[in-house]
C-alpha cells in the first residue's frame, strides 16, 4: 500500500482510506482513458497521414515547399484538440474522484463548477480584485466589454468553528484581439473568529504611490515596519483596525504566501466576514492522461494543493497557542 504524504493533522490516515475508497474507482475508471487514449493515437494517425498525403499532393503540383510546414502545424492542433476532447471526460471525472475524495475525508464539500460565485464589485470596490468585473441582480455577469470571468474548484467547510468558502477565480480581459489574464488565484470567504463593526483592508504596498485615502477609509499604519514596507492598509475604524491587524496576525498572512506557492496576497473584513486573495497557478487539475489514474503522483499533487487550502483556514483561524 502507498504512503501519502499526511501534510496535516487531519489528513492522517488518508492512504488507507485512498485505498478503500478512491483507488478501486480510479482503476475501474482507467479502462476509459486506455479506451480514449487508444482512439486519440489512431484518430491523430489517420490526421497525420492524411496531412501529409496532402502536403506531398501539392508539392508535386506546384513544387512549393513553404506551405508543408502550415499543413503540418495545423495537423498538429488538430490532433492535440481531438485529444482534449476525448480525454475531457475522462480527466473531469478524475478530478472529481480525487478532489472530491479528499474533499469527503476531511470533511469538506466539493463542486467542481462553482454554486457560491464572489461578489466581485464589493472586492473589486476596496481594491481586492481588478475592476469591471460585475455580477447582475438577475443573475449571472454584467460584463463590461471585454472581460469575461469563470468560477470553479468550490470547497466549503468548516474550520476551528468557522466556515469557510474557497473558490478558485480566472478573470480575462481582452487585448489585442487576445484574452489576457487579469487575475487568476483563490478567494477565500471565512466567517472570522473576532467581531469587527467596521471596513478594514490590507493591500500590497505601492510605494509613493499610496493614498492616504480609499473612499470613507483612511490609512492605517501598521505597527511592525517589516509589514509596513510589504502592505498598506485602509480603515474605517482606525482602533478596530490596529486591534484586527496585529503582528501575529499579519505574520500568518506573510506565512499562508508562500506556503501556497501564492503571491500578492491581501485580505479584507467587509460585511462581517474576512476575505483572503491570493494569485496562484491553476489548481486541482487531473493531470497527464498518458499514465494510469491510479498512478500516486496524481493523488499527492491534489492532496497537497488541497493541503495548501488547509494552510489558508488554519493559518488565520486556528487558535494561538
Amino acid at each position: 500500500m502507498h504512503s501519502f504524504n499526511e501534510h496535516h493533522a487531519e489528513l492522517k490516515g488518508f492512504s488507507e482510506y485512498y485505498h478503500e475508497t478512491i483507488f478501486p474507482l480510479l482503476a475501474a475508471q482507467d479502462g476509459q482513458r486506455r479506451e480514449a487514449l487508444s482512439k486519440a493515437k489512431l484518430y491523430g494517425a489517420g490526421i497525420i497521414i492524411f496531412a501529409l498525403c496532402i502536403a506531398a499532393a501539392l508539392y508535386l503540383s506546384s513544387g512549393q515547399t513553404n506551405f508543408i510546414i502550415f499543413i503540418l502545424f495545423g495537423s498538429g492542433m488538430g490532433v492535440f484538440a481531438l485529444y482534449t476532447w476525448l480525454m475531457k471526460s475522462v480527466r473531469g471525472e478524475t478530478k472529481d474522484k480525487i478532489v472530491g475524495g479528499i474533499c469527503t475525508y476531511v470533511g469538506w464539500t466539493f463542486q467542481a463548477k462553482a454554486v457560491d460565485i464572489p461578489d466581485l464589485a464589493l472586492l473589486s470596490l476596496h481594491g481586492l480584485m481588478p475592476k469591471g468585473y460585475q455580477e447582475k441582480k438577475t443573475g449571472g455577469i454584467d460584463w463590461n466589454a471585454g472581460k469575461r470571468a469563470s468560477f470553479e474548484d468550490q470547497m466549503s467547510g468548516e474550520a476551528h468553528g468557522a466556515q469557510f468558502t474557497s473558490v478558485e477565480t480566472h478573470l480575462e480581459r481582452k487585448s489585442d484581439d487576445k484574452w489576457v489574464t487579469a487575475f487568476r488565484g483563490q478567494l477565500m470567504t471565512l466567517t472570522f473568529p473576532r467581531q469587527f463593526l467596521g471596513t478594514t483592508v490590507v493591500l500590497r504596498d505601492k510605494g509613493m504611490f499610496q493614498r492616504k485615502k480609499r473612499g470613507d477609509m483612511k490609512r492605517v499604519g501598521l505597527v511592525d515596519p517589516v509589514f509596513e514596507k510589504i502592505f498598506e492598509a485602509y480603515s474605517t475604524d482606525q482602533v478596530e483596525s490596529r486591534y484586527l491587524l496585529d503582528p501575529v496576525f499579519m505574520q500568518k498572512l506573510v506565512d499562508l504566501e508562500r506556503s501556497v506557492d501564492g503571491k500578492n496576497i491581501r485580505f479584507g473584513f467587509l460585511d462581517g466576514k474576512l476575505f483572503i486573495v491570493v494569485e496562484t497557478p491553476n489548481r486541482f487539475e487531473a493531470g497527464s492522461m498518458l499514465k494510469p489514474l491510479t498512478a500516486p503522483d496524481r493523488t499527492q499533487k491534489i492532496l497537497d494543493e488541497v493541503g495548501a487550502v488547509y494552510d489558508i483556514v488554519d493559518g488565520v483561524m486556528k487558535p494561538r497557542g
